[in-house]
């Protein structure tokens, strides 16, 4: 793989000692980030029936423009290790707005709908992957530190 220097894909990009991550930073984190826009993408001009009972139109576009652009703003950052600040960013982002969306259609759904139970279960389950990039990004961040 000759890959485009300053990207994940160059083949100096991983050190060796992370190599066992390599197809979650090459592979799996820019496929997901691009699920992420594309519901973003979905939720501006679909939405889903949950939204559409939660919040007027407006409220819907520009919560899943603000879910694409950390969609973007994730891969950005995971495609390009040196914008790790940017990623960090993003994912907290992320996280926060798929942790609150499920929490907002867990208590303030319209009715016993067990449909609306599953999308939090759903929407849950999207966020181990990046709390763990999260979590390794911090270990890099405390390397950094250490080594200054």
């Amino acid at each position: 793989m000759s890959g485009i220097r300053g990207t994940i894909w160059h083949p100096d990009a991983i050190s060796p000692d992370e190599w066992k991550f390599r197809n979650l930073m090459r592979v799996a984190l820019p496929v997901y980030d691009a699920i992420v826009v594309g519901a973003g993408v979905w939720a501006m001009l679909w939405g889903s029936p949950i939204l559409h009972r939660l919040f007027p139109e407006q409220v819907i576009v520009i919560l899943g423009a603000l879910l694409a652009v950390a969609g973007i703003a994730c891969g950005v950052g995971a495609v390009f290790p040196a914008l790790w600040r940017l990623e960090v960013m993003s994912k907290v982002a992320l996280v926060a707005l798929l942790g609150t969306y499920a929490v907002v259609v867990l208590l303030f759904r319209s009715s016993p709908d067990p449909s609306s139970a599953f999308v939090v279960f759903i929407l849950l389950l999207a966020l181990p992957l990046p709390l763990f990039r999260l979590s390794l990004l911090g270990e890099d961040i405390k390397e950094r530190r250490e080594e200054d």
